[in-house]
C-alpha cells in the first residue's frame, strides 16, 4: 500500500503554486513558534533572564523545515527546495535576533551563523533523503 502512495507523490513535479504553500507553511511555523518579539524576558527572580523561545520552538521549526525541504525533495525539487526554504527563515531570524533587547554584549551574529550552518545542513540531508525516496519509489517511463 505505501508504495503505491509513494509512486503517486513522486509522479510529478512541484509547480509554482506547491513550492509557494510549502514555503507559507514553514513562515507560519517560524510566526508561530518562535513568535514576534525575541527580547529577553524576566525569569523567577528581578535578576534573572532568560530566552523567549524554549528548546521545543526551534525543535518544531527545524522539524517543519526538514519537513518541507524533504517534501520539494520528493517532487523534483531539491535544490531549490532548500534555497527557498532556509532563505526566508534565516533573513527573519536574523532581523529579529537583531531587532531583540539583550542583557549585555549582543552575539546575534553568531547566534545567526550557528542558525544558517545547523539549518542549511538538515534541509540539505533531508533534501538528499527525498531525492533518495523519490528515486526509489520513482514510476518508470512508459514506451509507445
Amino acid at each position: 500500500m505505501i508504495p503505491s502512495r509513494m509512486r503517486a507523490a513522486v509522479r510529478g513535479t512541484a509547480g509554482p503554486v506547491e513550492i509557494v504553500l510549502v514555503v507559507a507553511a514553514a513562515l507560519a511555523v517560524w510566526r508561530l513558534a518562535m513568535g514576534w518579539d525575541w527580547s529577553v524576558v524576566q525569569g523567577d527572580t528581578p535578576n534573572d533572564f532568560r530566552d523567549p523561545q524554549s528548546v521545543s520552538d526551534w525543535a518544531l521549526l527545524y522539524l517543519t523545515a526538514m519537513a518541507c525541504a524533504g517534501w520539494l525533495a520528493l517532487r523534483c525539487r531539491a535544490i531549490l527546495g532548500v534555497f527557498v526554504v532556509v532563505l526566508p527563515l534565516v533573513v527573519l531570524s536574523g532581523w529579529r535576533m537583531a531587532a531583540a533587547e539583550v542583557i549585555g554584549a549582543n552575539l546575534w551574529p553568531v547566534g545567526l551563523a550557528i542558525m544558517v550552518y545547523t539549518l542549511t545542513a538538515v534541509c540539505v540531508g533531508m533534501a538528499v533523503t527525498g531525492g533518495l525516496v523519490r528515486r526509489r519509489f520513482q514510476v518508470p517511463a512508459t514506451v509507445s
